[in-house]
């Protein structure tokens, strides 16, 4: 899902004021809290009106060619307005870093700060110049303020940047080059700060957790990284981030031991993108269908409820209908709790745009196909939960109203405003099912 995240309050007294607009996945999310971090730091204060602000910031995505079209959009719209109140426009994140010259062609007078940059954020707002070189020291190397990283009761601690693949669809590559893990115990001073604090959910974020540490340590550090940031005195939930199979694998054991500590979300997000062994080699992932099969088996048969989310691209270059039909039974078989859905589009640069490729029309047919599958799962599997009590965690509130919860395995519950306290602990009895959600009331148990 690629949604707009909007700024902290207003907080501090400084120099300048900053708004920070975010799109795109949690490792995003992270580099908008290290840029508050920094900024904070430096005397900053955040608004949440781009209107008000002297400098205003916008954390692209550009994973596909329909969040491209909305980033030059919002770019066009951000900068119109930095030229009529005469603030500043800096442009972060990935469509920074892998497409400066489209960034520059819609907004020439914008600053450019690339995602190995966004801890010297500050640095380009002083010397007004853009930061799209290597830093002399790595983003990984700096610990940022807990006060930037919070979003009320949550902390997103990104432990890593980049990964170790090198999948032919993938725009990111170009953006987040290579893997840089953070030391354990830098992120674990990060995270005891969260939870005195009062964060009671902590998002250890990653393009590839299960990669994290091969680039310091020589191993595949998570489980021990987890053990760790779970040793944190306070009562708080870890959700560990999106995990590839062929990480997960080398460490099955370990993964599935920090699975059941009962500080961690019985949660996991494991994206196969392809039901077909011939898509997923023209994809370049490493691993057959058969191997995220075994992946996910042994951890449902040895985490009880464990809640299994996983991605799928429709129409990739070679996805003809037989390799859809293959796709569309691993879903059915597998019944996963929780599926992104995303149509193929051909990013620059990449491998996958210079193949043969699926008529547009396919794709959203195949698209529409895929998606009445996952939603009559979904909902199939989401009402076995309806006239249950269970003990939920208050995390957030959400979006469209109501107070965001979580049961032990990640499942959202959706209560009504006023029902309970940001932070708490509280039963619920699930009343309703979405294919998304559940919706629930506070009882006492």
């Amino acid at each position: 899902m690629y949604a707009m995240t909007n700024v902290m309050p207003e907080t501090g007294r400084g120099k300048g004021l900053v708004y920070i607009e975010t799109y795109g996945c949690a490792l995003n999310s992270a580099d908008s809290g290290i840029m508050r971090s920094r900024l904070l730091a430096r005397g900053y204060r955040m608004v949440s009106d781009p209107s008000q602000a002297d400098v205003i910031i916008i954390n692209t995505c550009t994973v596909r060619q329909d969040t491209e079209e909305r980033m030059i959009k919002r770019i066009k719209e951000l900068y119109g307005l930095s030229l009529k109140k005469g603030s500043l426009l800096v442009v972060a994140g990935c469509m920074a870093s892998a497409q400066p010259y489209t960034v520059k062609m819609i907004a020439p007078g914008s600053l450019i700060v690339n995602v190995e940059n966004v801890h010297l954020i500050d640095v380009a707002l002083e010397r007004r110049e853009d930061l799209v070189k290597s830093p002399p020291a790595p983003k990984t190397a700096y610990t940022p303020k807990i006060e930037g990283m919070l979003r009320g009761k949550v902390a997103e601690v990104p432990i890593q940047d980049g990964c170790m693949g090198e999948c032919s669809f993938c725009i990111t590559k170009f953006a987040r080059r290579k893997l840089l893990s953070r030391p354990i115990e830098q992120l674990v001073e990060i995270v005891r700060e969260a939870v005195a604090r009062g964060a009671v959910e902590v998002r250890l974020a990653g393009q590839d957790t299960g990669s994290y540490g091969m680039d310091l340590y020589g191993v595949r550090a998570l489980p021990e990284l987890v053990r760790q940031v779970a040793s944190v005195p306070g009562k708080f939930m870890i959700r560990v981030g999106m995990a590839n199979p062929d990480s997960i694998e080398p460490i099955l054991d370990e993964f599935v031991e920090i699975l059941k500590h009962p500080k961690v979300y019985k949660f996991v997000h494991i994206p196969v993108q392809s039901g077909d062994d011939r898509v997923l080699r023209l994809m370049r992932r490493r691993y057959t269908v058969d191997d995220f099969r075994r992946v996910v088996k042994e951890i449902r048969s040895k985490v009880p409820g464990v809640m299994i989310a996983t991605d799928i691209i429709v129409g990739h270059p070679g996805e003809d209908e037989e390799a859809f039909e293959n796709t569309l039974r691993l879903i059915y078989e597998m019944r996963f709790e929780r599926v992104h859905v995303a149509q193929y589009t051909p990013r620059p640069r990449t491998i996958s745009a210079g193949l043969p490729q699926v008529p547009s029309s396919v794709k959203k047919e195949r698209s529409k196909r895929v998606m009445a599958l996952v939603e009559r799962i979904g909902l199939e599997e989401h009402k076995r939960y309806i006239g249950s009590r269970a003990l939920a965690l208050v995390v957030e509130r959400g979006l469209r109203g109501g107070l965001d919860a979580k049961l032990y395995n990640y499942m959202p519950v959706v209560l009504p405003d006023g029902s309970a306290r940001l932070g708490e602990w509280r039963c619920v009895e699930i009343r309703e099912a979405t294919w998304y959600d559940l919706r629930g009331v506070a009882v006492e148990c």
